[in-house]
């Protein structure tokens, strides 16, 4: 943050000129985010239920507390923190040097790597990068995309998939049925159609803009 902060001193640029200054639509962008995030990890669980043997189960005994409200400090601090170094001022900087696609699909692969050197990588953070940057281009700020951000990791922390942050209240396992499709398959399957949906949308968005000119 001290080294943005140098930068935009140097430029004499305010932090709202990217997007870090909090505005009127802040608070909506945030929550908006937030329920967009949580909707859209539990829809692909839904689907998942639907389509593989699997199930989602209550934990026993569950820990509130940690699985809500320490999570939320946890995961809004860190989805925080990747925001200010993947969406704040080398995003729009690199978006005014090489433009809004360049740089949308650029940090995206590196917010995929950041996460770990594994191809893989591409199809699950990759995705979400795309989004979190189409997201900040359209709002000028970081604030819908934090929401996103921290709305689909607080959904995969209470169903389990982030046992390293806190605790779940749900957990998904098989239900020893015959369905459609493996989860993996499903799974795999959604992370592609969501791939293509957010290159859909940033090549529509780009060309309004080019449009537009």
């Amino acid at each position: 943050m001290l080294v943005i902060l140098y930068f935009l001193k140097t430029e004499h640029r305010h932090l709202s000129s990217i997007g870090l200054k909090w505005q009127s639509g802040t608070a909506r962008h945030l929550v908006l985010g937030t329920l967009l995030g949580m909707a859209v990890v539990g829809f692909m669980l839904f689907t998942l239920a639907l389509l593989s043997p699997i199930k989602v189960e209550l934990v026993a005994n569950p820990d509130f507390w940690n699985a809500i409200g320490w999570a939320t400090v946890v995961l809004i601090v860190l989805a925080l923190m990747e925001e200010i170094v993947f969406r704040s001022y080398p995003f729009f900087r690199l978006a005014e040097s090489v433009g809004i696609r360049t740089s949308i699909y650029l940090s995206s692969i590196v917010f995929a790597f950041y996460h770990g050197l594994d191809p893989a990588n591409l199809l699950g953070p990759g995705v979400w990068g795309l989004y979190f940057g189409l997201a900040a281009i359209k709002t000028k700020g970081i604030a819908l995309p934090l929401g996103l951000h921290f709305g689909l990791n607080l959904m995969q922390c209470l169903f389990g998939m982030k046992p390293h942050h806190a605790s779940s209240i749900w957990t998904i396992v098989p239900d020893g049925t015959t369905r459609f499709f493996a989860a993996e398959t499903v799974g795999l399957s959604l992370q592609i159609i969501l791939l293509i949906v957010g290159v859909i949308l940033i090549e529509l968005h780009v060309r309004q803009k080019d449009g537009a000119i």
